[in-house]
């Protein structure tokens, strides 16, 4: 979550986590069985298959092909006459057109499918210290994100290239930083609901909730994004449910009028937020008569259609889009995304990004059901899952979560989590003698 936040423009943070996670992956697979602890067989079978096709795709587009077989792929022209300019028409290549990228894709997908396994096998006590992790870095974004705005010109930022006068915590994107301080937000009331208090206790507590969520809320409406300030409203119904999950009826009335606040504060920003300079310009955001991203997505169909069914090769979109680029698109800044990740995949992966998502849907739908039918101790904790899921899930639209390795280690972690697990000795005595 502190290293992963850079994107390709700045790769060498996440080249560490990359290689650390393939050396940790392989000492975790090694090691771990061997002394009793996390094994293979406590992953549940749906989520084993989704990792292993997901790394499988790109592995399958590395595999060099002769030339009779790639030359006859859709969209390689440009490719072959590329290559004949050099002679090397004739030679054997993969089906993605740039491999360099595809290699680095999967590179960036083993930390998030280690993630997910390792997730899977936790106990449920262990399973709450990971969601407190996730919690503390967030507001520890926010904190940073503070020191971003009060120093004003690129300070505290951690990249050079990065959205500059807004909050960006630990990230180079607001897009990327407002999307974990929503996830933050969950897992803060998945911190306070995912252990039981006595009544006063947990009232002496409500304050301490209560700022941390008005911490993290406030940061991400400073971020800037403007998916990301809509998202708050289901991140604060998905908190009420997470808080209700646990008999929590008085911050579930708390959650909701807030929403309703935060609801009629957003019909009136432009009035509301006119004496305040960083807040209107917040609210200026949403004028998007002008929003570039309507061509980009027009764009990216029409490279699409000419990859379509075997698409470029995961990681290629920048090589696989400039083709297609339209005269109305063009600007000074070069387009390495297509801001829809469900139209980058597909431009990517072909006729295999439905399969694909579907196959993931279903796999993550079986785990969870599983887990919400046999596992009722740990339901703030699948809630806060299919929570994280949902706002990853609803800002790819408009925008690329999953490219953010620090957002894809955490859709790992979620739906690691969404999997059964049986109850620790400490909870069950809790559990007996209330």
């Amino acid at each position: 979550m502190v290293l992963g936040g850079g994107g390709s423009p700045s790769p060498k943070a996440e080249i560490i986590v990359q290689l650390g996670f393939v050396a940790a992956l392989g000492a975790w697979l090694w090691w771990a069985p061997k002394h009793g602890f996390a094994q293979l067989n406590d992953i549940p079978k749906p989520l084993i298959w989704l990792g292993a096709a997901l790394l499988a795709l790109p592995l399958i587009q590395l595999v060099p092909l002769p030339p009779a077989i790639w030359q006859a792929l859709p969209g390689r022209d440009l490719q072959q006459a590329s290559l004949g300019l050099v002679g090397a028409q004739d030679s054997w290549r993969p089906l993605s057109i740039s491999p360099p990228r595809t290699l680095a894709a999967l590179l960036a997908l083993v930390p998030a499918v280690a993630l997910m396994w390792a997730a899977a096998s936790l106990p449920s006590r262990d399973r709450r210290f990971v969601i407190l992790a996730i919690a503390a870095v967030a507001v520890a974004g926010a904190a940073l994100g503070a020191l971003q705005l009060a120093g004003g010109d690129g300070a505290f930022q951690l990249y050079e290239l990065s959205h500059r006068g807004w909050l960006t915590a630990f990230h180079a994107n607001r897009n990327a930083a407002v999307d974990v301080l929503l996830i933050g937000s969950l897992a803060l009331s998945a911190c306070f609901a995912g252990k039981s208090m006595p009544g006063p206790v947990a009232r002496r507590r409500i304050p301490i909730l209560l700022a941390g969520q008005g911490v993290l809320l406030l940061a991400a409406i400073l971020t800037g994004s403007r998916m990301g300030i809509l998202l708050i409203l289901p991140v604060l119904a998905i908190n009420a449910m997470i808080l209700k999950s646990v008999g929590m009826g008085k911050m579930l009335d708390i959650a909701l009028r807030a929403a309703a606040v935060l609801v009629a504060a957003m019909l009136a920003l432009p009035w509301l937020l006119s004496g305040n300079a960083r807040l209107a310009e917040v609210a200026s955001r949403f004028d998007v008569a002008g929003d570039a991203r309507i061509l980009l997505w027009r764009d990216t169909v029409a490279a699409i259609e000419a990859f379509f069914p075997v698409g470029s090769g995961i990681g290629t979109f920048p090589v696989a889009f400039g083709p297609y680029e339209s005269f109305e698109s063009l600007s000074p800044a070069s387009i390495n995304r297509a801001h829809n990740d469900y139209l980058e995949f597909l431009l990517e992966a072909g006729l295999l990004a439905p399969v694909l998502i579907a196959l993931g849907a279903c796999a993550l739908f079986a785990a969870g059901r599983k887990a919400w039918r046999e596992c009722p101790w740990d339901r703030a904790p699948q809630i806060f899952a299919l929570g994280t899921l949902a706002v990853i899930a609803l800002h790819s639209f408009v925008d690329y979560p999953l490219r953010n390795m620090a957002i894809a280690c955490l859709a790992g972690v979620a739906a690691g989590l969404l999997s059964a697990t049986r109850q620790s000795p400490e909870a069950r005595r809790e559990a007996e003698s209330e």
